[in-house]
């Protein structure tokens, strides 16, 4: 996809509405100018019509049509020659008898129809603006005209000079309107060469000094972003060294158990570093699964614009994975789901339920009762997961979401502090609100979640 430049297309804009501007009034003074032309010309017409008139004698009949007199040598015609475009002609009416005419004037009456008057005529192959008047007793009559073509031509010449005149002061408000642009785009010029020169991690907010009102809110909000985006990149490389130093624990303890077995001096003493190494893979793999999940989190774009998901599906489908750890542990899992459909990932909502019935499972204790339930609520899909365990303190019940908080309990689980901190990031991602509180007969622990129903419900 091309491009465009912001100066050009303002220098452009800007360009068109002068030129714009210049046609429109080039246009509106050639019309005033033939205007004027045509109100003088009449003028003109009448003037020297009435002045012939006035100047003839009374008795016409005594003029020869035939006889002309000449100009002497030092006024040569062509020095009047701006001046044939208007002629003359005077008639007997009686005849009618033409009896003077200028040099240049038709052979046919300017006006045929010998009414006084102004009119347009054609004559001799040219259109005539023409002008009669009568003497009171209507036995002369002067026309006057003037050639069509010649009046056209002085007007084309006059908008051809004044075109020419104005076209270079145009283009001087062009250039000048480039100039214009060019100043007023300098401070986004100067951000572009302050962003080219900043190294790729710099997120440094841009300067502000000198931005006019009209830039300054993208430059504040760009700034807001990279704000947003060095919070980001601090948690990630706060996530990156906690995670690292997550796994170098356990994988240390492994190491520790691996070499207890191999050198247990009895089959009791291996046995039981043996477990203990099982143990630790197995904390150590769910370690890598829940970081697995967070990156996995972090990359999709997924949320609660996906698919309807039946939460009873998601639920039963979750508790079948742990039924052999809560067995193992003496636990009662059961399973009280009924119709939820909610919008979201069926991959998050599993991860977020795996590790809610996770949490359960490991901290609740020996013998626990752990209860799965979800139905449709208060105008929500409510999904709860309590048990009858320890608990956790009322003082960390809001801190038990964030990312590698370790809450006190009471069995010696050590957990890794992802798991509900993913719950959270699902929940929120989904617009789901998450609520803590007492589990089972008022003992142990109870997380619920209330997701918004489907709209099509």
């Amino acid at each position: 996809m091309r491009n465009h430049s912001l100066k050009l297309k303002l220098f452009k804009a800007l360009a068109a509405i002068l030129l714009l501007g210049w046609l429109v009034w080039l246009g509106c003074e050639y019309l005033k100018i033939s205007r004027q032309q045509s109100r003088h010309g009449d003028s003109m017409l009448r003037e020297v019509a009435e002045q012939v008139l006035l100047s003839l004698p009374r008795d016409i009949a005594g003029i020869e049509a035939s006889g002309r007199l000449r100009l002497p040598p030092d006024q040569p015609a062509a020095r009047l020659q701006k001046f044939a475009r208007m002629q003359f002609q005077v008639w007997r009416l009686d005849g009618p008898e033409r009896v003077v005419a200028s040099q240049r004037a038709p052979s046919s009456p300017l006006k045929p129809d010998f009414a006084p008057g102004f009119g347009t005529t054609g004559a001799d192959g040219e259109h005539w603006r023409v002008y009669a008047v009568s003497d009171d007793e209507g036995r002369v009559q002067v026309q006057t005209g003037l050639a069509m073509s010649a009046m056209q031509a002085e007007l084309g010449q006059w908008a051809g000079t004044v075109a020419l005149y104005t076209l270079g002061a145009l283009l001087a408000l062009i250039a000048a309107c480039w100039g214009a642009v060019q100043w007023g785009l300098r401070p986004i010029e100067r951000l572009r060469r302050d962003m080219a020169r900043r190294a790729p991690l710099d997120l440094a907010p841009l300067p502000t000094a000198g931005i006019t009102r009209e830039v300054l809110p993208l430059v504040e909000s760009f700034n807001a972003l990279l704000a947003r985006l060095g919070e980001a990149m601090q948690a990630e490389r706060q996530f990156l060294a906690d995670a690292a130093h997550e796994i170098r624990t356990p994988l240390a303890a492994l190491l520790t158990q691996a070499e207890l077995a191999m050198q247990a001096d009895s089959r009791e003493e291996a046995r039981a570093a043996l477990q203990r190494l099982a143990g630790g893979i197995e904390r150590t793999s769910r370690l890598a699964q829940q970081l697995l999940d967070s990156a996995r989190l972090d990359a999709s774009q997924r949320g609660g614009d996906g698919a309807v998901v039946e939460l009873a599906e998601v639920a039963t489908m979750v508790a079948r994975e742990f039924e052999g750890m809560a067995a193992r542990r003496c636990q009662v899992l059961a399973v009280t789901a009924s119709e939820a459909p909610v919008h979201g990932d069926l991959d998050d909502l599993g991860i977020l339920l795996r590790n809610l019935v996770d949490n359960a499972v490991r901290y609740a204790g020996e013998g626990a009762r752990i209860e799965i339930d979800c139905r449709i609520g208060d105008g929500h899909a409510r999904l709860r997961v309590c048990d009858d365990g320890p608990g956790v303190p009322p003082g960390e019940r809001e801190r038990i979401f964030e990312r590698f908080f370790r809450g006190s309990n009471g069995n010696g689980e050590r957990g890794s502090g992802i798991g509900l901190s993913l719950v959270a990031r699902i929940a929120a991602r989904h617009g789901a609100t998450l609520a803590v509180s007492e589990g089972i007969g008022g003992r142990g622990h109870c997380v619920s979640v209330a997701f918004p129903l489907p709209a099509a419900r």
